[in-house]
């Protein structure tokens, strides 16, 4: 990356930044990773709250931090919701339903904002916005990825400009995909609405060859290949196939985790070296079978069925928005279902998410990485495959979705298609 010149420039992160407030108002205030646990804690000490409990709290009072820095009780029992935050109906019957972690989340947040010589990660951002510690400094500030940014992020940015001065946003709304876990989707249009700003395109790319952008602009129609881009491959291939040519170094992508399972399965036992992205998914998985528990396959893919049931009837009832979480929850079923096979015990179970799940995209090791688009998002490969049974054009953010897994092949990107769905698609067609 090329260096700032001017002397009087300086790129920092927005966590950064935050932080300088923050030490500005508190001094001699350190990082402390666990911060936010201890004030969970803190938040719900009068419940004698189990660790489980401790921990939905703080994961709760991070998403307020993010996306609702000023919000109520009420917006953080809606943010539970969206992301799936509850207690499971067992705890609900113990008094620890939504509302309850929803005002301890709410306590943690406002003890969040009380000196006591650290803040964590998500504070770094929150406490200088809530406790209105960031002042104009800067002439001009440029913020780059603002499609990825929370509210809270783009709230500081926004407060550093100098009246009279000048904000740049930088950013691709149809890489708006990342609402899930808090990002401001609509970041560009606000913005763009409250700064009255001019728009720039910039819409030619340097990396995706000129097939692979023919493909993508039947979703971003004013994409462009550059005029020295070489011609590049676009084609299908079978999943029997898939497992013949992926070779490590490439990239196996799909909409949703559960098919990556299996395909990664299969993979191994050919004997490739493949690895499914992300250490979290792995994680989530893990705290989903020992709260299950048993201890047969049998035992657990039982219990497992019960809990999809259970989980997605909540959700139909709670949720304002119930189908994201519904899908959710099948997804992770799914892994879990696809990661019982040829295994007898939970025991061996929990040892294949282990060795499954890693952040293997950015390692020196070379895999067969498969991975959500979302996890691909930023990273290119030479070759890329795309399940294409897992991908949907139903709305602006699928879309979006798929045209990020598009844009991130460099020379080959290859279709894979299920051929028994095909099949049973093309037979219910001719009855």
């Amino acid at each position: 990356m090329t260096k700032l010149k001017n002397p009087a420039a300086t790129a920092k992160t927005l966590h950064g930044l935050g932080f300088a407030a923050v030490k500005t108002y508190w001094k001699d205030t350190a990082l402390d990773k666990d911060r936010g646990l201890a004030l969970a804690r803190r938040a719900a000490v009068d419940q004698r709250p189990d660790p489980m409990m401790v921990k939905l709290i703080q994961k709760l009072a991070a998403y307020g931090k993010n996306i609702a820095p000023f919000g109520s009780v009420a917006d953080l029992v809606e943010l539970a919701i969206q992301f799936d935050v509850e207690p499971d109906a067992q705890w609900s019957k113990r008094g620890w339903d939504t509302e309850k972690i929803a005002q301890c989340a709410h306590e943690a947040m406002r003890l969040a904002t009380q000196r006591d010589g650290t803040v964590d990660f998500d504070d770094m951002i929150f406490v200088p916005v809530a406790m209105k510690m960031v002042h104009p400094k800067y002439d001009l500030v440029v913020i780059d990825e603002a499609q990825d940014m929370n509210l809270t992020q783009l709230l500081l940015a926004q407060k550093l400009v100098r009246k009279g001065g000048r904000t740049v946003v930088v950013g691709d709304d149809r890489q708006a995909i990342y609402g899930f876990r808090g990002a401001d989707s609509r970041s560009l249009d606000r913005l763009k609405n409250e700064l009255n700003a001019v728009e720039f395109p910039l819409t030619t790319t340097y990396r995706c060859p000129k097939n692979v952008v023919a493909l993508a602009q039947q979703l971003v129609p004013d994409y462009r290949a550059a005029d020295t881009a070489p011609e590049g491959i676009v084609r299908d291939m079978s999943e029997s196939k898939l497992v013949e040519e992926a070779t490590p170094g490439c990239f196996i992508l799909s909409r949703k985790n559960a098919p990556l399972v299996s395909t990664c399965i299969k993979l191994l036992k050919r004997g490739k070296r493949a690895k499914v992205e992300g250490k979290d998914v792995g994680r989530s998985l893990l705290t989903i079978v020992k709260k299950l528990g048993g201890t047969t396959i049998e035992t657990f893919l039982s219990k497992l069925a019960a809990w999809e049931d259970r989980e997605s009837q909540r959700a139909r009832l709670t949720a304002k928005e119930p189908e994201p979480v519904i899908e959710r929850i099948a997804d992770q079923a799914g892994m879990l279902v696809a990661l019982c096979e040829d295994l007898l015990t939970t025991k061996e179970l929990e040892a294949r998410i282990e060795n499954l799940f890693d952040d293997a995209a950015e390692g020196a090791q070379p895999f067969i990485v498969c991975s959500s688009v979302h996890k691909a998002k930023g990273l290119e490969r030479e070759r890329v495959f795309l399940l294409k049974d897992t991908f949907s054009r139903s709305g602006t953010e699928e879309c979006n979705i798929e045209y990020v897994a598009i844009t991130r092949a460099k020379q080959e990107l290859i279709w894979v298609v299920n051929e028994a769905a095909n099949r049973s698609q093309a037979g219910h067609r001719n009855r």
